[in-house]
């Protein structure tokens, strides 16, 4: 692999660290204050650097790499996050080669595996061997189990810090506080925002709103949020739909919905309020548009644009419309806002990458397909595997060289606003972490972009935690 470029050199420890480029990697101190992102971090001495604590030494941190195996999942998605593995390599290096983690270096170990349920190794399987048999200090990236059984593992169970992406706040709840982040909004948060907003804006006005979720988030964020919220606001509601979806096999789940929709059907239901990536799939919101092709759909899966983009182009020269077509979600930028206006810690990764692979990264929309047909998003990969390491990389700076979950905690929960790859709105406090802050109201636009549709923003980005964590910083 290609080094990294030096051209930035010290400059990329400086914008996201407490330090860098440190030439004695046992005792490393900072002398002036450092700006990271919307936080300034005071000027501290740092402890020696020490063998702290379980995967970490003086010189290295050992950190598990979660990858999804692409081919596994080929007849559910249409897109791929890339070269995975490389990917994760390159922003690795280009981290160590700029002073590492306050002078140590990562060191990863990375697990491939299929997250549909059933399959080995399964997530049990894996907290198991990350924490007990490879011993690493964290695990980050896409580690899918929608029970939430193998976050618990890691997070609660083997006290093994976590940043990942699909993360609802049960699992967080169900964790040692400050262990496990996310770089996203919960779904809850996402339900809660997107329900208010949509609200304000008069979306919901005489219409009788419906849920949809699987026997996970049926009872973990549309029953506790989403109905008590509707209530709340003095919205009519419909029945509640809980549909049981186990592996691939969703002719169970299919038969429920027929059930369900006749039954909307007799309600007036003019609006369906789905949680979760299963119930959000594209043949229930099919279903659900063919019996009710007025009724207006809410998600609190923002990330259900990919599908409805698959859709978009799986249809074109049928005449058939999108079935996603107008829904709404909560959300913050969108992948081509993000991508045309990217912030200093995105073009470091883009940098990284392009430097390491000796290609152009190309944006949305640019990509060809690979090889089985499916987009390749490799953009999608660098920023979600930069974006979690340059997570971890900021928090462990700032928890010091005595690097311990106890110090870990105590930095995430005084962190306050903190600046992400992904997004210019997010924080991490004591009770708060879930970083990203940016929502507004968006509404799916199949003829936006050219990739088969986009989020249209409805309202401005605002800041929806309302400032929480600005005393902590």
């Amino acid at each position: 692999m290609k080094p990294a470029s030096k051209l930035l050199g010290c400059a990329f420890a400086t914008v996201i660290a407490l330090s860098a480029c440190a030439s004695d990697p046992a005792a490393v101190t900072t002398e002036t204050p450092v700006k990271q992102g919307l936080a300034t971090t005071t000027s501290v001495e740092q402890q020696p650097l020490s063998d702290s604590f379980r995967g970490v030494t003086k010189e290295k941190i050992k950190v598990g790499i979660m990858v999804i195996d692409q081919d596994c999942i080929k007849d559910f998605v249409d897109s791929s996050r890339g070269p995975q593995q490389a990917i994760a390599e390159a922003s690795i290096s280009y981290i160590n080669d700029n002073g590492g983690v306050l002078g140590r270096e990562i060191e990863p170990v990375f697990k491939k595996y299929c997250p549909i349920p059933g399959r080995q190794p399964d997530p049990l399987t894996l907290c198991t061997s990350l924490a007990d048999d490879d011993k690493v200090f964290a695990v980050l990236g896409v580690f899918i189990d929608f029970s939430g059984d193998g976050q618990k593992c890691l997070t609660k169970d083997k006290a093994t810090i976590m940043i990942g992406h699909e993360i609802n706040q049960f699992m967080i709840d169900d964790s040692i506080p400050g262990l496990l982040l996310t770089p996203d909004s919960t779904k809850e948060g996402v339900a809660s925002t997107a329900i208010n907003l949509a609200y304000k804006e008069g979306k919901l006005d005489g219409l009788v709103v419906a849920t949809l979720g699987d026997q996970d988030t049926a009872a973990k964020v549309n029953k506790p949020i989403v109905l008590p919220l509707l209530k709340k606001l003095g919205v009519k509601t419909g029945s509640a739909a809980t549909i049981s979806i186990t592996g691939t096999d969703t002719s169970a789940a299919q038969a429920q919905m027929d059930g369900f929709v006749e039954r909307w059907k007799s309600e007036d239901v003019g609006a369906v309020f789905i949680s979760g990536n299963q119930a959000s799939a594209k043949q229930f919101v099919e279903k659900i548009k063919k019996e009710l092709p007025d009724a207006l759909i809410i998600t609190d899966v923002s990330s259900a644009a990919s599908q409805a983009r698959d859709l978009t182009n799986a249809l074109k020269g049928t005449g058939r419309p999108n079935p996603y077509e107008g829904m709404l979600s909560a959300d913050g930028q969108s992948v081509t806002d993000r991508w045309d206006n990217k912030n200093d810690l995105l073009k470091e990764c883009v940098q990284a990458w392009e430097d390491a692979s000796g290609t152009t990264l190309l944006g949305p929309g640019e990509a060809k397909n690979d090889k089985n047909g499916d987009r390749e998003e490799t953009h999608v990969g660098v920023t979600d595997f930069c974006g979690e390491l340059l997570m971890f990389k900021v928090i462990a700076e700032r928890a010091g060289g005595n690097l311990t979950n106890d110090s870990w905690i105590a930095a995430v929960n005084s962190f306050g606003p903190i600046k992400l790859v992904a997004t210019d709105y997010a924080s991490l406090c004591t009770g708060k972490y879930s970083a990203d802050d940016a929502a507004r109201l968006v509404s799916f636009d199949s003829s936006l972009g050219n990739q088969g549709g986009e989020w249209d923003p409805i309202t401005e980005i605002g800041d929806s935690s309302n400032g929480a964590c600005k005393k902590s910083a």
